[in-house]
Order: structure tokens, then sequence, then C-alpha cells
């Protein structure tokens, strides 16, 4: 235990030093645009209304991205857009590019639906925690003559899944607070294993999208596509938002935590008054791991057959108050693993700040 906690601290101790560093260079960087800062959170309880675990029952992230950098190398520039990209999709002809780079600090819980229990339970899915960093590159490639952009992600993924990952210690010292029972069963979680996970996004913003008014609302459409490889998820990935509002900002919507796919952490700040819009979407993930399903890569853990195409939909609102954010987002998740008795329900809840 002591160890997991130093662990723990490291972690926190790295997040700190990557803001301060990330800070500094953004201030270097004069003239730039905005940095942003993002807290996220996501629960069962947010949909349920009940004081229920279940599955991924919370997810919890605190995000920094820079201001534009200007000074990137060119091959890290140029890695920004993979070339193969360009042979599946169509290219644009832009004439601004932006490149800001980030780095954040996120936690996830994953528990059966029976947390009284101490003992194991085969049937279900295993307790599992994944405490982890991600460094990410983000390119915006835009067009000032059609208003077309591309929003292009790369993300690696670096922690640890298992005990290490203190989800008993974050679950059961809040149930404590909060005057809930325990967990009993996470003796029967999956075991220690360092996680390192690659995933590249691309979204669009294009005329080819194009939707019409509804009642006098302006409405727009945004799919993205997602490859990610690693011993954590390995999946491909196809969605799309859609955006109903009387000012559609030109970002890319709000953004999740897990999977964290679609959605940008930048936004356009409003200088008076509210710019508020509805968004519905779907997005379906072929799925070839998911330790916290499959369990550990190169020991024997609890695990449970994974079904091999998940989907989501999702509702939600989001609010933009001069210099800040707000997202609600309520999400409809298809079953993932065989034997699973109903799909699931959460809700994610994510504050940005314009810095």
């Amino acid at each position: 235990m002591n160890v997991s906690r130093a662990g723990t601290a490291v972690f926190f101790g790295l997040l700190v030093a990557c803001f301060s560093a990330g800070t500094a260079l953004a201030q270097a960087d004069a003239g730039g645009d905005r940095e942003f800062l993002t807290f996220q959170v996501e629960n069962d309880l947010f949909a349920n209304v009940t004081n229920t675990d279940r599955h991924y029952t919370n997810g919890l992230q605190a995000a920094w991205l820079s201001r534009p950098q200007k000074n990137l190398p060119d091959w890290l520039a140029d890695f920004s857009s993979p070339p193969f990209y360009s042979l599946l999709f169509p290219t644009g002809n832009f004439d601004r590019k932006s490149h800001r780079i980030g780095v954040a600090l996120g936690h996830a819980i994953f528990t059966p639906e029976d947390t009284a229990t101490p003992f194991y339970q085969p049937n279900d899915r295993p307790y599992a925690a994944w405490l982890h960093m991600t460094f990410s590159l983000q390119s915006v490639r835009s067009s000032t003559i059609t208003g077309e952009a591309w929003q292009d992600q790369w993300k690696l993924d670096l922690g640890v899944v298992g005990p290490a990952a203190q989800g008993e210690f974050v679950q059961n010292e809040w149930h404590s607070l909060i005057g809930a029972d325990d967990a009993n069963g996470w003796d029967n979680q999956i075991e220690n294993e360092f996680g390192a996970n690659l995933s590249f996004e691309r979204a669009w913003r294009s005329s080819t999208f194009d939707t019409p008014a509804v009642l006098g609302l302006q409405t727009d459409f945004i799919p993205y596509t997602i490859l990610s490889l690693g011993n954590v998820q390995t999946y491909a990935g196809l969605g799309g938002t859609f955006r109903l509002g009387f000012s559609l900002p030109d970002d890319f919507g709000p953004t999740r935590i897990y999977p964290g796919v679609g959605g940008s952490e930048w936004f356009e700040p409003q200088a008076e008054g509210c710019n508020c819009y509805l968004f519905a979407g779907v997005e379906g993930r072929a799925v070839g791991r998911d330790i916290f399903l499959d369990g550990n890569t190169f020991r024997d853990s609890p695990s449970i057959d994974k079904r091999h195409f998940v989907y989501d939909a999702k509702l939600g609102a989001v609010f933009v108050l001069w210099n800040a954010r707000v997202s609600f987002t309520h999400v409809f998740r298809s079953r993932e693993y065989e034997g699973q008795p109903k799909p699931d329900q959460f809700g994610s809840i994510s504050v940005n700040f314009a810095m």
C-alpha cells in the first residue's frame, strides 16, 4: 500500500511539474491565443439519480492545453497529420494552422453491479482502476474562405492499472464522506500492470456535412474517427455530433473522459452574454482489447468475455459564459460484455476555463 500511494504521489508531482513547465512555455509565446484548463467528472449517479455503483462508475480528469505553439520542430508539426489519413479521407485546402500541446491527469473506476459482496463474481465485470497521465498534440487546420476545418489529436496515455491505481481508496473514502456503503470486493480487482496507449483522432467541420436550420436555429454535424492501440485499449471508432443553437461556435463541441473521443478542450470565449446550444451524437467502436474486461495482459486475473462492438449515444447541453464553458452530457452505452443484463447510462460534466 505504501508503494501504491508513493506511485500516486509521483503522478501528482509530475502533473504539477508539467503544468508549471507548460505554463512557462505558453507565456513565452508572445502574441499567442488563450490556454485552457479543463476539469471533468463522469459518474453513473448523474444519470440514474441513485446512490449506486455499476460498471464504469466514476471518472475524473484535470487537463491543461497550451496556447498555439510556433516553435514546434518540423518533424513534429509534420507528424501531427498522418499522411495515410489523407489517402482515406478528403484533404482540405487550408490557409491557417495551429498546434497546441497538452497534459492531463485522469482516474477511472470500474466495478461489478453488486459491490456489497466480498466474493469474486465470475459473471460480472471485474473491479479495476486506471490512473494515468495523457500527453497530447492537437492541430487545427482551417480555411478562411470555406470555413472548413480539421482537428487532429495525438494522445499518449501512460499509467497503471490495478491496486497501484488506488481505486479502492478513492471509492471507499468518497463513500465514507457521503455516508454510502463501502465497496467490499476490491480484493478481486485486476492486478498491477503498467499501461501505455497511443491514439489518433480526426474531427471535421465541412460544407460536405451541411445541415439545414431548424426552427430558425443553426445546426451543424461534426463527424470524427479514432484509432487507439495499446495494452489498455485497442479499438477503432467512428462517430458524429449534431449541434443545435442560436449561434454555433467554431470549435468541435465538448469533451469526454472515457473513452475521450470527440470534442475540443478549447472554445470561443464570449465577450458578453451566453452562447448556448444542445447536441446529440452517436459513436461506434470495434474493440480488439479492453484491459478492464479482458484482464491483465501477461498474467492471470479476473476477466469476462467482452463484446467486440460497442456503441454510445449521447445528449447534452453547452453554456459558454464569458471565459468559461460548462457542458453536461448524458451517455447511453450498449452492453460491453457477454451476459450483461442491460446497457449502461452515466453523466459527464465538464468545465473549461480560458486563461
